[in-house]
């Protein structure tokens, strides 16, 4: 019953979108994140917009744990990370600027051939 609730609880946590915050104190969305394809069977593609400079990504499985990822760069705002190591499933992915106050988690899910 314990894992559960701490599964729920970071399924809850991770489904609200962090939009970035303006000196004001103010949120205000700077952008979108794309993620695709979803599912995904052996890499996601993430594209931006040209506002975040120094992005960095973070992926966690459903149940909280911290997945060792090694993003490719493909152009400015697009990069693919491989996915063909990991095991079926729902995954988060964050994206974050600190720079810019940025950070946002993306759901999608990994389908295995």
């Amino acid at each position: 019953m314990r894992n559960k609730l701490i599964i729920l609880s970071f399924a809850i946590a991770f489904s609200f979108t962090t939009l970035a915050q303006d000196s004001g104190n103010n949120i205000s969305p700077q952008g979108d994140i794309s993620v695709y394809p979803n599912p995904a069977v052996e890499y996601i593609i993430v594209e931006f917009d040209n506002s975040l400079k120094n992005v960095t990504f973070e992926l966690n499985s459903m149940i909280g744990n911290k997945m060792t990822i090694e993003p490719e760069e493909l152009g400015y705002g697009k990069y693919r990370i491989p996915l063909k190591d990991f095991a079926t499933g729902y995954y988060f992915l964050i994206v974050q600027d600190e720079s810019a106050r940025f950070k946002m988690a993306k759901k999608f899910l990994l389908k295995q051939k």
